[in-house]
């Protein structure tokens, strides 16, 4: 009897230490929450600024909830600025939408005016909000061109820069060949069986291994290798990612295992890419003709490190730093790319008068044959460079699709300036939120935004047309630009070049599915996935074309 007795008030006194503990967090949740809503109210009335509806329990939660239930239930997040934007266009005449969805997310101020985005990312580049650097820590330990700012970001970025230049990405096309001739016969096969398969995921393998060439000079084997360890463990990781705090990232974040996961696929990672390191280092000096990206890195680390050889044992800091790049390049460049792709064969499908001109001009360059294609391509890669109207798709692609927007931090001394009215808006405890997709789709500076239109593109001799300049940024502008935008629009125009005359790519949604200004097909959250992603993951099934 005394023990039970003894053990009941030892349960008492945890239950209310527990209590104790529980009314603590709560009160110091409400604490912050208090003060992140007078943080935000303040700076509305002390600059008399429009905003939506605003909660002091909810901010804008409730108002953005509503203007995104209108809407199918998976739509990303990112598109929400142009929702918004369509339903009170008087709040966002100036090009800029102020946002409180704390604690979901931070504070926001949402920018999608042309000039207004150059000032902050290309006039007077900001550095990057916190928040990126928090959901990328667990992947590269912020040891990567997306994540770092300041003198660390310029030197790893003049490090990289000439192994993504415009010239060396196309030495290195004839390798490019061999992964899109793999995947074209992926494509095939599935035309043999006739199943329906969603088409990103083989992209993604893809275009992985175009980077693996890129950048190492190896075919990585992710598109032959069922569960490839490097590709795995990056995916893995990828999902444990948190970009949010709302209630379906909860589970990760209390997930004991997390770390665990983490530490165990960055330790494969490191396995898989030390090695293929290393062997670039030993035969940097010897290597004639293409030069991949790691090995014009390992000849500028040299030179800037003030070394007239690279010697013979491989430079440890160097080794850590380009597997964290690495990981990123990998990261950034493979879903963002064959999302990319997803849409183009999208779009062309829907829209066959275009999809004509495009098959037309393969034909006038590469001849009827599509077959010779690859090994005219291998021989002369310039020949990508007189695709103008295929370009054309590629950009009308990514200003409809833009994968991704910037983040950078305000301050409180840095205001942005609208051009037209003179008005300044203030920045000071916000992100900014550099909005491509808002803007790329705004009736201001695009005629009919959302309608698929490459001869926007071009003028009517079939030269390209002089647009309003800082109006496409799918890359983003500035010096914090995509380091590799000109390998992700050589790999488009390249699979494109070997796909479409041979094959018809067919989406597979249902005609009565919901639509998002028009479209089956939009840019979805997908579980696992960081960035926006094609709905379902572009489901397709493939046919063979029968050629005159």
């Amino acid at each position: 009897m005394a023990l039970f007795e003894l053990s009941a008030g030892a349960a008492l006194r945890v239950l209310r230490a527990v209590g104790v503990i529980a009314i603590a967090i709560f009160a110091r949740g409400f604490f912050i929450l208090y003060q992140k809503r007078m943080q935000f109210r303040r700076l509305v009335a002390k600059h008399g600024l429009d905003v939506l509806p605003h909660s002091f329990i909810f901010g804008h939660l409730i108002s953005v909830g509503m203007a995104m239930a209108k809407h199918p239930a998976d739509l990303n997040g990112q598109v929400s600025p142009l929702v918004l934007a369509r339903d009170h266009p008087e709040l966002a005449k100036d090009g800029v939408l102020y946002i409180d969805l704390w604690p979901i997310s931070y504070q926001m101020l949402a920018v999608f005016h042309p000039d207004m985005m150059a000032q902050f990312c290309q006039e007077n580049s900001q550095l990057k909000h916190e928040q990126v650097r928090w959901e990328f820590y667990p992947l590269t330990k912020n040891k990567d061109l997306v994540t770092t700012d300041g003198a660390q970001w310029k030197r790893w970025r003049s490090v990289f820069n000439p192994g993504f230049s415009t010239q060396n990405i196309m030495s290195l096309v004839p390798s490019f060949v061999e992964e899109v001739l793999v995947f074209k016969r992926y494509l095939e096969g599935i035309a043999t069986t006739g199943e329906v398969v969603a088409l990103e995921t083989q992209g993604m393998k893809a275009t992985c291994d175009i980077i693996g060439r890129a950048v190492l000079g190896k075919s990585l084997g992710i598109q032959t290798t069922p569960d490839n360890p490097l590709f795995k463990a990056l995916k893995e990781n990828i999902a444990w990612l948190i970009p949010e705090w709302a209630p379906r990232q909860w589970g990760k974040m209390i997930n004991p295992l997390r770390r665990l996961s983490i530490w165990r696929n960055n330790a494969i990672m490191r396995r898989e890419l030390r090695s293929l390191i290393e062997e670039q280092y030993k035969n940097s000096g010897h290597i004639e003709g293409p030069k991949t990206i790691v090995n014009l890195a390992i000849r500028t680390y040299v030179k800037e490190n003030g070394q007239t050889s690279m010697g013979d044992v491989i430079d440890p800091e160097f080794v850590d730093a380009t597997i964290e790049h690495i990981k990123m390049f990998l990261f950034a460049g493979h879903d963002t790319t064959a999302s990319t792709l997803s849409f183009a064969y999208y779009s062309l499908h829907e829209n066959p008068e275009i999809m004509a001109k495009v098959r037309a001009e393969h034909d006038a360059v590469f001849g009827a044959d599509p077959s010779q294609a690859a090994d005219m391509i291998s021989k002369t890669p310039a020949l990508l460079n007189q695709l103008p109207f295929t370009l054309a798709v590629v950009r009308e692609t990514l200003r409809m699709y833009p994968p991704v927007g910037s983040v950078r931090a305000g301050s409180p001394d840095y205001f942005l300036t609208n051009p037209e009215t003179g008005r300044q808006y203030p920045t000071d405890n916000l992100m900014m939120f550099s909005c491509s997709y808002a803007m790329q789709r705004d009736a201001t500076y695009w005629a009919d935004p959302d309608t698929f239109n490459p001869e926007r593109w071009l003028t009517k001799d079939g030269e390209p047309a002089q647009l309003r300049k800082n109006t496409w940024r799918p890359f983003e502008l500035g010096p914090r630009s995509c380091i590799g935008q000109e390998l992700a629009m050589t790999e488009l125009k390249l699979i494109l070049a070997l796909t479409l005359r041979e094959l018809d790519i067919v989406p597979m949604y249902a005609l009565t599915g919901e639509r998002f200004f028009g479209a089956l097909m939009y840019q979805a959250h997908v579980s696992g996935e960081l960035t926006a992603h094609p709905k379902g993951g572009m489901p397709v099934i493939v046919k063979k074309r029968v050629l005159s």
